[in-house]
């Protein structure tokens, strides 16, 4: 079995619903079954660090779907990806998922496409299919035009284009350890440079705020205006529709929407934790933060490293140990680049 694929615990009394989902579901993800709520439950509390994400049947005797979100929150196993399976998404059933942390509904009778869809979407599983040279090519044409547009911005307000252009170094320096630590999958080189340009815009959203379009520092911002950026900034991502550019569009309005949320829950726009955020994202942020703390020593060496990583590992919410420790594998190619500018 592929050590690589996403692991999925579905939860349903019907054999027939777990055998129609695996059928669907085994090429892309390696899959665990409960046939009832108590042994669902049993799972996800001993399974919690390896489980990627959880289908849970509302409808099942004794042990409900709700019933179990609501003994996952008390026993505070509720950063998994949850989504619930049933054949009619209501209005009472909508309003009590909104108590949850729940990624979408999968309605009965299922629908391949759209099962996979939904899935990879919610859990930030990029589509790694072959890009072609038109595809690399339209996708680097567009990256320039937009990164110039943005520069002038960035330009004319006083603000530090240097910082973004490091944060795409440093992605591409942790997207190489990423992608032969076994956590992550195999990249080619176009992607990780469509990837990394896409922590370039992950501001991009202030844009669209009119008070710092008139010149506004972001602590004069209010919070509802700051936090904003984010979404923002994905829907004037994905105001680009062309079909070579799917790849890059994706990837970049997911660092512009979630490139603020933490590993904890308690980060903006939609307060997403655990493998809620993708860990590209997770990623970007780091990156973020490391570039503002590390670039304005003096001397960039590896004694700066250690107390800059050291001041990051404080907060423990932020981002995955897994990705923290993708930082601190690639100190010595980290420090040599800041050396190199």
């Amino acid at each position: 079995m592929n050590k690589d694929l996403r692991k999925l615990l579905i939860v349903d009394d019907s054999e027939v619903d777990r055998e129609v989902l695996k059928n669907i579901l085994f090429d892309e993800f390696e899959i665990m079954e409960a046939n009832n709520g108590y042994l669902g439950l049993e799972a996800i509390i001993r399974k919690h660090g390896d489980l990627d994400a959880v289908l849970l049947d509302v409808s099942m005797p004794v042990l409900d779907g709700f019933s179990v979100l609501k003994l996952m929150q008390q026993n505070k196993v509720d950063d998994i990806p949850v989504f619930l399976i049933t054949a009619e998404a209501t209005k009472e059933n909508v309003e009590r998922a909104l108590e949850y942390n729940i990624q979408e509904f999968i309605k009965k009778p299922f629908d391949r496409e759209d099962v996979l869809k939904r899935l990879k979407e919610k859990l930030g599983i990029v589509e790694h299919t072959e890009l072609t040279e038109v595809d690399i090519a339209e996708t680097q044409k567009y990256i320039q035009n937009l990164k110039e547009v943005y520069k002038r911005y960035l330009i004319n307000f006083n603000k530090d284009v240097g910082h973004y252009t490091r944060m795409v170094a440093l992605m591409k320096i942790l997207l190489g350890k990423y992608a032969v630590s076994g956590s992550g999958i195999p990249l080619e080189r176009a992607e990780v440079d469509i990837i990394s340009e896409a922590a370039f815009f992950c501001d991009i959203g202030f844009m669209m705020i009119p008070s710092n379009s008139r010149g506004a520092n972001h602590e004069e911002m209010n919070s509802e205006q700051y936090q904003s950026h984010t979404t923002l900034g994905g829907s004037l991502i994905r105001l680009n529709r062309m079909k070579q550019c799917e790849f890059f569009i994706h990837v970049c309005a997911d660092l512009c929407v979630h490139h603020h949320e933490r590993f904890d829950g308690t980060g903006f726009p939609n307060r997403i934790s655990g493998k809620n955020n993708s860990a590209y994202a997770q990623m970007c942020r780091l990156v973020d933060e490391f570039d503002y703390l590390f670039y304005k020593y003096r001397e960039h060496n590896e004694l700066q490293f250690d107390f800059v990583a050291g001041e990051l590992s404080r907060d423990k919410g932020v981002v995955s140990h897994e990705i923290f420790q993708l930082l601190l594998d690639s100190k010595y190619n980290i420090v040599m680049y800041y050396g190199s500018i």
